[in-house]
């Protein structure tokens, strides 16, 4: 799959110079580290980022399996994302990239890009994707762009996130415009079919101050078309897919939920198991559905484990747990050489391409996911209680946010936030998103628990200043 890249703001000489922004201006201590040092080293002492470390990826760990969650993950992207700039780095220098596709690598800071990739799940709400969906329903009563995950992660850094008297993090403009996977705001009525604007954005309308500050970089004539994602974007959503997908796989074949020993058998009845789920999953959602062929995406696992997967199910073994490091190492290896940029065809511009190959290979890792784990009735008891917590908690917190309740419910952040807004029930409804995206999944279950009058709790009891 192929796309154009908008060219870099400058020549990416110029561009170099011009990255950093008014807060060098400012004066201040003598720094050797660069504004993207700076940039990565402030969202990797975030509380933002700690607060990852109690937020499930897919789910908790149990039983003596040690899962991924959201700040394991978030590392492992970095370090994913800023190897790709390296890498293609190395092949500018050495030649192997031509033309206009020499300027879009050498413009992109690999510290800017690890940046963005270290805050790109900073707005993850706890419990994952089925919190994300209930809390953007409850906020999409009171707000129109309701709640969105990277709208949220880019108004932490921007916006909540505390370092100094300015709000947010005080980053440069090219670590913003990385984390921008979804550059464009909340659209009603996407203009296209299908356009996935319907289902994901980047920024809020409250933020739009901050979403024209990062980019501002681009040209007038970038800027009077749809929206792109500059290259250190497209470098940080590639990251995020292929380390998503293998090693969520890589976990739960450890525990026993995904078979991969056998969906490397053509002969094995597993496979056409895996084909009747798939399909089950496209028709129960067909327009989240990736737009593939039930049969490639079978065989494709296939050949993925064919060419690399275990042999028998896991072992516990030094040699077993080797063998799954070497396959997730090969992946990635792969998954990253499929990530190409180069001179655009008379056209002035540098092109992306993406294997196909590649794209529908960590397509299918995902989707063994979707079927073997995310969809398994024990899961979905969970998280229809997961739902549960979230919408009550809004409930809870959206009527103690009106100005005339006497309860004090709110932690003192969020009123103090309250007070500095203008008491609409717009901005009361973002206040408490903000509240509830910034708990810790343990915190939001106690605090519900308190709020119910299900748990113990004294007048000293820390959780309710949480916030």
């Amino acid at each position: 799959m192929k796309r154009f890249l908008a060219p870099p703001p400058q020549g990416w000489e110029e561009f170099r110079l011009t990255r950093q922004w008014a807060r060098d201006e400012r004066g201040g201590a003598r720094s050797l580290r660069s504004p993207q040092q700076r940039d990565r080293d402030r969202i990797l002492y975030s509380s933002a980022l700690q607060r990852l470390s109690y937020i499930t990826q897919v789910t908790a760990p149990e039983a003596g399996h040690s899962f991924h969650n959201r700040l394991g993950h978030s590392l492992k992207v970095a370090q994913v994302g800023r190897r790709n700039v390296e890498r293609l780095r190395t092949l500018a220098e050495n030649g192997e990239i031509a033309g206009k596709g020499v300027e879009a690598v050498l413009a992109v800071d690999p510290d800017a890009v690890e940046a963005a990739c270290l805050a790109h799940d900073l707005g993850h709400p706890p419990f994952g994707h089925i919190a994300e969906e209930e809390l953007c329903a409850c906020v999409k009563e009171h707000v129109q762009d309701g709640f969105e995950g990277n709208a949220q992660s880019f108004r932490i850094v921007t916006r909540l996130a505390v370092r100094n008297d300015r709000p947010g993090l005080d980053l440069t403009r090219e670590t913003l415009d990385s984390m921008l996977k979804y550059p464009w705001k909340h659209w009603a009525k996407p203009p296209r079919k299908g356009d996935e604007r319907r289902e994901k954005w980047g920024y809020y309308e409250d933020d739009v101050d901050a979403f024209k500050f990062a980019r501002e970089l681009w040209p007038a004539e970038v800027k009077k078309s749809l929206p792109e994602k500059s290259l250190g974007a497209e470098i940080m959503d590639w990251a995020d897919d292929l380390t998503y997908a293998v090693h969520d796989v890589d976990d739960f074949y450890r525990a026993g939920l995904i078979p991969l020993e056998r969906l490397r058998n053509p002969d094995d009845a597993e496979l056409k198991r895996l084909a009747t789920r798939l399909e089950e999953l496209r028709d129960a959602d067909a327009a989240r559905f990736p737009d593939f062929e039930i049969e490639h995406l079978v065989e494709t696992v296939r050949e993925i484990l064919s060419r690399d997967g275990p042999s028998e199910p896991y072992t516990h073994t030094k040699s077993a747990r080797a063998d799954l490091r070497e396959l997730g190492s090969e992946l990635i290896t792969r998954y990253l050489e499929a990530f190409h940029v180069d001179e655009g065809e008379g056209d002035g511009k540098a092109e992306l391409e993406i294997d196909d190959d590649a794209r529908r290979e960590v397509m299918a890792l995902k989707l063994l996911v979707r079927v073997y784990v995310i969809h398994r009735p024990s899961l979905a008891v969970v998280q229809h209680g997961q739902r549960r917590v979230i919408g009550e908690l809004f409930k809870c917190y959206f009527a103690a946010s009106d100005p005339e309740d006497p309860q004090h419910l709110l932690p003192p952040g969020t009123r103090e936030q309250l007070s500095n807004a203008d008491g609409s029930g717009d901005a009361r409804a973002r206040a408490v998103a903000d509240l509830i995206a910034g708990l810790t999944e343990t915190a939001a279950v106690q605090i519900h628990d308190r709020l119910c009058g299900w748990g113990d709790s004294t007048a000293l009891d820390a959780t309710a200043l949480i916030g």
